[in-house]
């Protein structure tokens, strides 16, 4: 059997002809997996003064010990922080294991597992935790053996995005 091989602007062509609305795939290559390694660094320590709502990041993610290393979590974070804003996409990632001091305040916190969560609890200051969106979601390893627990991480996004749409 022979395959027809159609150059691209017929084939285009054709499927205007057949009414056919070929899609396309956008990829996002500006949060790729390798570079999550290198976005789970620790972040520096707030400045001495109050930090002005400027200097705050929009959101941190806080992630569990390990995660940054296994490439299907990271795939699966990569995926989640993609259907976010763009200014929420380049949020930092830091496992929790890698701070040595107070977490920096941000407008918002995504915290994945219960190990992070216990660890943002002491980390962070009252006041900040009592005026930042802090979003729980199991672990991403959690969710990759439980598909089902991953409904919890998309209600997390819906509200990561509406507060960020209302702040904007």
């Amino acid at each position: 059997m022979s395959a027809l091989v159609l150059a691209p602007a017929e084939r285009a062509r054709l499927l205007r002809a057949l009414g056919v609305q070929p899609l396309l795939l956008r990829r996002d290559t500006r949060t790729a997996p390798q570079q999550m390694q290198q976005t789970a660094a620790v972040l520096p320590a707030p400045p001495a003064g109050v930090a002005t709502p400027a200097d705050k990041p929009a959101l941190i993610v806080l992630l569990p010990a390990g995660a940054a290393a296994d490439a299907r979590q990271q795939a699966l974070l990569c995926a989640a922080l993609l259907c976010l804003p763009a200014a929420l996409q380049r949020a930092p990632c830091v496992e929790f294991g890698t701070l040595a001091g107070a977490l920096p305040a941000a407008s918002a916190y995504l915290v994945l597992g219960s190990e992070a969560r216990a660890a943002l609890g002491r980390l962070l200051p009252l006041d900040a935790q009592a005026s930042a969106l802090i979003e729980h979601a199991d672990a991403p390893a959690d969710m990759l053996a439980q598909p089902a627990r991953k409904r919890a991480l998309w209600r997390a996004l819906k509200a990561l995005r509406g507060r960020h749409a209302r702040s904007a």
